[in-house]
């Protein structure tokens, strides 16, 4: 996915159907619990106060993300617990659900890149808009714009940056590596299969 991708872009212009977007936020109701609970484990991972106090802050942030997407599918009518689960969204899940158990930094590296994408993209949306770069449409204007208003603000910024410090500059560790090039593959299935 870029930031251009259709889904996204579509998105900021107001053109995504409603439909679309619903399936997309009810499928990502379901990834963020499944989520969160790699945040708990992690939280159980932590080597330190320090850490503990990063976990529980991203835990919150998750938890404020799924009040948004709560709030909207109940706006729109929408039973998020009666949405058949998307096969995208069930294998991000099951990758999740296959780091528990391992080390933090396994772990924290199959997080970053969701965290990273949905911050990049928002920002970006924002950013180019307020400069009034030609072909990026003001998001603001559309009717998702809490969903760039949530993922394009300072505070998306902050935990994303927040859970990157858990990680060392450089990581050697390749089976970390391999589960952030896992992790950003499945992002772009994941907003694949909503396009």
């Amino acid at each position: 996915m870029t930031a251009s991708g259709s889904f996204v872009h579509q998105m900021a212009t107001g053109e995504l159907p409603r439909e679309k977007y619903l399936r997309y936020l009810s499928q990502d109701a379901y990834f963020l619990f499944h989520f969160n609970r790699a945040y708990a484990q992690a939280l159980r991972l932590a080597a330190d106060v320090d850490e503990q106090r990063v976990f529980h802050e991203l835990i919150g942030g998750v938890l404020d993300e799924l009040k948004l997407h709560s709030a909207a599918c109940e706006k729109w009518g929408v039973d998020v617990d009666a949405v058949e689960v998307h096969a995208a969204s069930r294998a991000y899940v099951e990758f999740l659900e296959s780091l528990h158990g391992k080390s933090s930094l396994e772990l924290v590296a199959g997080m970053i890149p969701c965290m990273r994408l949905y911050a990049y993209v928002g920002r970006y949306f924002l950013t180019r808009a307020d400069a009034g770069v030609d072909g990026i449409p003001d998001p603001r204007t559309s009717p998702y714009a809490e969903w760039f208003e949530a993922y394009g603000g300072d505070e998306m910024e902050s935990l994303a940056c927040r859970l990157e410090s858990l990680l060392p500059e450089e990581i050697e560790d390749e089976r970390a590596v391999d589960n952030y090039v896992e992790a950003i593959r499945l992002e772009r299935d994941f907003f694949a299969a909503h396009a």
